[in-house]
């Protein structure tokens, strides 16, 4: 079984009496896959070893969204082991965080 990844800009917006979260929208998203994945998604604890989850950490199929340190990381990991998707994924992350919008990484493994 493969691992597939598939990130995504996603903008949200508030209510602007109440704050609250009415909606959000994926903008854009870009696809990847391979094992090399595990090296980013375990240290972020998206991926917990099987014998390691619980209810809490068990993000199988749920898309999370990254921090901005975690973003940074995210574009820092695709340049140095995945030269062929790095421009678009980049280019995703600089324009999420440029506009304010979150990062969210889905993995299907």
């Amino acid at each position: 079984m493969s691992l597939d990844i598939t990130i995504k800009e996603r903008k949200e917006f508030y209510c602007p009496d109440c704050g609250r979260l009415v909606t959000a929208q994926d903008i854009g998203e870009e696809h990847s896959g391979g094992r090399v994945w595990y090296d980013f998604l375990e240290p972020i604890g998206y991926y917990v070893p099987y014998e390691k989850r619980t209810d809490e950490n068990d993000w199988y199929g749920l898309d999370m969204a990254l921090d901005e340190k975690q973003a940074k990381q995210l574009a820092q990991f695709v340049s140095d082991y995945l030269p062929n998707n790095y421009n678009k994924i980049e280019d995703l992350v600089a324009r999420a965080l440029m506009h304010g919008n979150k990062v969210v990484i889905n993995a299907d493994w």
